[in-house]
């Protein structure tokens, strides 16, 4: 059980890493004005609307998700983050944005529902998989940080 448990997670991380150690992910906020940024069908490229009309700028990612986007299609995407640093990786989830672009939204979501965001989902799905964990015998010692940095000033939330 032990050999097929390294193994397991061996493969885990080597398809994280061919995935990229490093991904950028784009997510379009819903808006009721006239949109500014047109997401492609791709799923991976959108295009910004110029100032004044001056045509459009193209940027790549490595997943966009558009204002339609749930919750739990966000975490699905980062999930595997959580896995990692079960198996005992460092990983880190880095959300950038101007003020009211939606990062707290993102991050945090909404009560207890479907609108829960990212931490609260991984917050779950950490306590849920050590519980089942400690069953094998396992235990964590677990450290977690969230921090803002705004206008150049660091706060420990």
């Amino acid at each position: 059980a032990l050999d097929a448990e390294a193994q397991r997670r061996a493969l885990h991380n080597q398809i994280q890493e061919l995935r990229g150690n490093v991904r950028v992910f784009c997510r379009v906020r819903p808006t009721d004005n006239e949109p500014a940024v047109q997401c492609n069908p791709d799923g991976s490229s959108l295009n910004l609307q110029r100032v004044e009309g001056k045509g459009t700028a193209a940027f790549e990612f490595d997943r966009v998700f558009d204002p339609t986007a749930k919750q739990e299609e966000i975490f699905e995407e980062v999930s595997q983050l959580v896995q990692s640093a079960l198996d005992g990786y460092k990983v880190c989830l880095f959300s950038y944005g101007q003020t009211g672009s939606g990062k707290t939204h993102t991050m945090l979501g909404e009560g207890n529902g479907d609108a829960r965001g990212i931490i609260p989902r991984a917050v779950a799905k950490i306590v849920q998989a050590s519980q089942q964990n400690a069953h094998k015998g396992w235990s964590y010692t677990m450290h977690a940080s969230y921090v803002e940095i705004y206008n150049e000033q660091v706060r420990d939330l």
